[in-house]
């Protein structure tokens, strides 16, 4: 579990449960349904990531990756999201997001270790992919990979600004209807993913529900995750932990707003370089 040993007094002072998050992350939103559904109390530290804020000293002192979200917990940092959840359902026990049932709880893990696996292959390819999105300027690369430990996300965000080509967009895509299938299949005459309750697999995949959802994937061709997806969303740990903190804006125009921000900054780039082209 990435639990980060530091000696930063900013970070050893902080008592209770701190979460460093932001609005729209997938990951964010699975962690602020945890600790909404347990009642947990929680400060929140909203992190600007179009603004780069991820990557200042203040945030690598707690996660050296820059991602998103990670908590500190009575001055203990704690990185990556599924093993934030683990380290929750650890140490705060009550109430479980696991089956006292270890063949059921297993069954749960496995769904949020397919989430991980998935999200950087299937889930951020596809979203990047469609929308021409990028998290990084091209000005940003040579500071990110030189601050970045994680070189396939370094790896990822170069590619992202090239461009993601239409097969590797409907490989990602393919590996979601594979998931999508496999959910259906249980959720067309369940009401959870496991077991009879609520349960960290549902934490786990109803954020990808909201995030592709609402950036154009048709969900149309599984109902039984449809209906799912619109119990978990009457959920009063759905309304504080997800709705309350998503743009106030239709999916459609967060769409044309990303794809507007891509062409900005190719033109902006294109500007850039023809004003330090030397003069013959």
């Amino acid at each position: 579990m990435p639990i980060l040993h530091t000696d930063n007094p900013d970070i050893t002072s902080l008592k209770g449960l701190h979460l460093y998050h932001a609005g729209m992350s997938n990951c964010a939103m699975r962690v602020r349904l945890a600790l909404e559904e347990k009642g947990l109390e929680w400060t929140s530290h909203e992190v600007d990531l179009g603004h780069q804020e991820n990557l200042e000293p203040w945030y690598l002192a707690i996660n050296p990756k820059g991602l998103v979200p990670a908590i500190v917990h009575d001055g203990v940092p704690v990185t990556e999201s599924n093993d934030i959840l683990r380290y929750l359902e650890e140490n705060f026990s009550e109430p479980a997001l696991t089956s006292s049932d270890p063949a059921l709880a297993a069954e749960a893990w496995e769904w949020l270790d397919l989430a991980a696996s998935l999200h950087m292959k299937a889930i951020k390819t596809w979203v990047y992919g469609t929308t021409g999105g990028a998290s990084k300027k091209r000005s940003d690369m040579d500071r990110y990979g030189d601050i970045q430990p994680d070189k396939s996300l370094v790896a990822f965000h170069e590619k992202s600004l090239d461009g993601f080509t239409v097969q590797e967009i409907e490989t990602a895509r393919q590996m979601l209807v594979d998931v999508f299938d496999r959910m259906e299949a249980r959720l067309k005459d369940h009401s959870f993913l496991v077991g009879n309750e609520q349960s960290i697999a549902d934490i786990a995949w109803v954020p990808q529900y909201v995030l592709l959802g609402m950036l154009g994937f048709d969900f149309s061709p599984w109902p039984g995750i449809v209906a799912w997806a619109t119990n978990q969303q009457k959920r009063p740990a759905y309304q504080s932990a997800v709705t309350a903190w998503l743009p106030k804006i239709p999916g459609w125009a967060l769409r044309k707003g990303i794809q507007a921000m891509r062409l900005w900054r190719k033109l902006k780039a294109g500007l850039s370089a023809r004003r330090s082209r030397p003069v013959s």
